[in-house]
């Protein structure tokens, strides 16, 4: 499954994305920000988000940045007061201060070593004196994210330094989820019958393609869900007849998994499945989406019509 954070920062701030994917590409970015705007969550989300851009931005780099694993990535937000003594947060001198061993050390796996440093307005000027002496004498190349609701009551100091971002939200989670749900309720589907005409190794398989799935799958968050569930409809048809039924991601298609394993052997199956993983690989490239989709259509084709197909016909 796709963490989280991605899904957030995809949906929320899309045009900002772009806009530091770019400067990434171009080797424009500065290294200190300062992202000001309403809500915490989403700002963090996508702070997490470049910094998985400078890690490689692959699925394991992003597991590793939220369990908050990875050794170039920390990602710290002021500390509560001590027990009974309030709920709001502020950053405390010691706790900059021991964040030392991180400042001095540079990255060990990616280009930049990336830093967030969550409600920067609760600094105090001590503790914003002490975080002033890190960030003006790095130990090598590194990002440093600062967030923050109103900039007014961020340290002079700090925003004279920092290069300012207003992060304001494109659309709301809440507007995010329901255009999702239509989305899902839509496609699926159309996700199903084109599965099963490419299972059936018919011509129309290609036609899908070019007319219903290429111009519905424009942002990346609806490509990476299709792909995850298309990867839940291979692995079925090779897992069907042994888990029962209500453990496969879509027991409402029974009746087509038991069609595919009546019309073709458990390795022919096996090697349609293959076909649909490597696409994974493509997904990397350069190479669009509506080739791949044609690619895997073509060469499931030529897995399932091999010597090994049973005589039977759909």
């Amino acid at each position: 499954m796709t963490p989280e954070f991605i899904t957030i920062a995809e949906k929320v701030y899309p045009k900002q994305i772009a806009h530091f994917k770019q400067l990434i590409a171009t080797n424009q970015l500065s290294h200190l920000y300062l992202f000001v705007g309403p809500s915490q969550p989403e700002k963090l989300a996508f702070s997490r988000y470049l910094a998985w851009l400078m890690t490689g931005a692959d699925t394991r780099q992003a597991i590793r940045i939220v369990a908050d694993d990875h050794p170039d990535v920390k990602i710290t937000q002021p500390s509560l007061p001590k027990s009974g003594t309030g709920t709001k947060r502020t950053w405390k001198v010691d706790q900059i201060r021991a964040l030392k061993p991180e400042f001095v050390t540079v990255a060990q796996e990616s280009q930049r070593k990336v830093f967030v440093f969550d409600a920067v307005e609760t600094l105090q000027a001590e503790s914003g004196n002490a975080l002033l002496k890190f960030i003006e004498e790095p130990a090598g190349p590194q990002l440093l994210i600062m967030l923050a609701e109103n900039l007014n009551e961020v340290l002079p100091t700090i925003r004279s330094r920092a290069q300012i971002v207003q992060l304001r939200p494109e659309v709301t989670l809440a507007q995010a989820d329901d255009d999702a749900t239509q989305w899902r309720k839509t496609m699926q589907p159309v996700l199903f019958k084109w599965f099963e005409l490419m299972m059936q190794r018919r011509v129309e398989a290609f036609v899908y393609v070019q007319l219903q799935l290429v111009d519905a799958l424009k942002d990346a968050p609806q490509q990476r869900l299709f792909l995850t569930w298309l990867h839940e409809l291979s692995r079925d048809t090779v897992v069907y007849g042994q888990i029962p039924d209500a453990q496969l991601h879509f027991p409402t298609l029974v009746g087509l998994y038991k069609t595919l394993t009546q019309h073709y052997s458990p390795q022919q199956l096996v090697r349609a499945s293959d076909v649909v993983f490597a696409d994974d690989r493509l997904s990397q490239t350069n190479v669009s989406l509506q080739t791949r989709f044609e690619k895997m259509v073509l060469e499931i084709a030529m897995v399932l019509g091999d010597e090994y197909a049973t005589t039977k016909k759909f």
